[in-house]
């Protein structure tokens, strides 16, 4: 994670460093990082735990229905009173109650912590107005409205929430993500567990590829670092690219995994197909390989389950992922020359 932030301490770096790698024993940390982007579009600076609690709870709400696990622990009294309501059994009311004594009573302040420390630009600060507590919005928050990247980071949060809740619904470390071409979602084979279903899997879908991907690549074009957009049917709509193309895996009856996360990136259809000097099914240059590593580091620093799902196709240290990577990277290279490269850059890196 220090390198994600090393040389970019930019507001949209810090905020998507929470997302990405900040620590986790309940997902109240994507409901929070919603709702700040929701209030960076009122003109109110205080807002207090009673105003909160109701876009905070909305955000849980839409999780806890999907029936997977929003916490770590055996049971929250929130979690549970989300439950009640969804079933119910108690009114709004009384989930705002819960909610604002309940809701919030590590997320505010571990928000910001990652694992070496708090980010440097905050997005709030814990307050208290009158008799009310609540949290005072910073210029951050504001800024972070301001950003080319704004329109982005909503789906970037949903991609990271989709992931770890899956994750720790399944508890089951050794699942692999599997890419699928056409629909463009990440997802997962699961076993059957019923004895007429063994040898049996069914599929469950994880999150659309770009929503999980674009943070850590801080929605730029990995190959040009031109600004992207994970939404769809838009002008800078980003394409989903195989570093390594597809077409090298007919070379060899061998398994290469180049459907794997650790080959995916998003790139700006210029450098995917563009007319001039489109990447299409060829080799980058190996300079692009060391950028793929650094890429696939930051997925690794992050847990559940891409992390997992990584170390077991490419190796549990870096040294092995490297060997690994660099393997068929020079396979890829003894068929086709290795000579594509964007024509310009518009940032330094990501």
């Amino acid at each position: 994670m220090n390198e994600f932030l090393k040389d970019d301490q930019s507001i949209e770096s810090q905020f998507r460093s929470i997302v990405l790698f900040g620590r986790n024993v309940a997902t109240y940390k994507f409901a929070l990082a919603h709702s700040l982007l929701d209030l960076s579009q009122q003109d109110k600076t205080f807002v207090s735990l009673e105003e909160l609690s109701p876009i905070f709870a909305k955000y849980m709400l839409e999780h806890v229905q999907s029936g997977k696990r929003q916490i770590t622990s055996q049971s929250s009294q929130f979690i549970n009173a989300l439950h009640l309501y969804d079933e119910d059994k108690i009114t709004w009311d009384q989930l705002m109650f819960v909610t604002e004594r309940k809701g919030f009573n590590n997320v505010i302040d571990a928000f910001h912590n990652l694992f070496e420390g708090e980010i440097t630009s905050p997005f709030y600060e814990k307050s208290v107005q009158g008799k009310k507590l609540g949290i005072s919005l910073t210029d951050s928050i504001y800024l972070l409205n301001e950003s080319l990247h704004f329109s982005n980071l909503a789906n970037e949060i949903e991609g990271r929430w989709n992931l770890v809740e899956s994750a720790w619904t399944e508890r089951n470390p050794n699942l692999i993500v599997n890419y699928d071409i056409d629909s463009e979602e990440l997802f997962f084979l699961k076993s059957m567990t019923a004895e007429r279903y063994m040898n049996s899997h069914f599929r469950i879908n994880l999150t659309p590829v770009r929503k999980s991907l674009n943070g850590y690549q801080k929605g730029k074009c990995f190959y040009c670092y031109r600004k992207i957009s994970i939404d769809s049917g838009l002008e800078d709509t980003c394409d989903v690219d195989h570093f390594i193309p597809l077409s090298i895996q007919y070379s060899t009856d061998k398994d290469l995994t180049l459907n794997g996360v650790w080959n995916l990136v998003l790139c700006c259809k210029e450098c995917n197909r563009g007319e001039e000097n489109g990447k299409f099914a060829r080799v980058p240059v190996r300079l692009l390989l060391d950028r793929l590593f650094k890429r696939n580091e930051y997925l690794i620093n992050s847990n559940h389950p891409l992390k997992e799902t990584i170390l077991m196709i490419t190796g549990n240290n870096s040294k092995m992922r490297k060997h690994f990577i660099e393997g068929i990277y020079n396979h890829a290279a003894s068929i086709k020359k290795t000579t594509w490269e964007p024509k310009k850059c518009f940032d330094n890196a990501f």
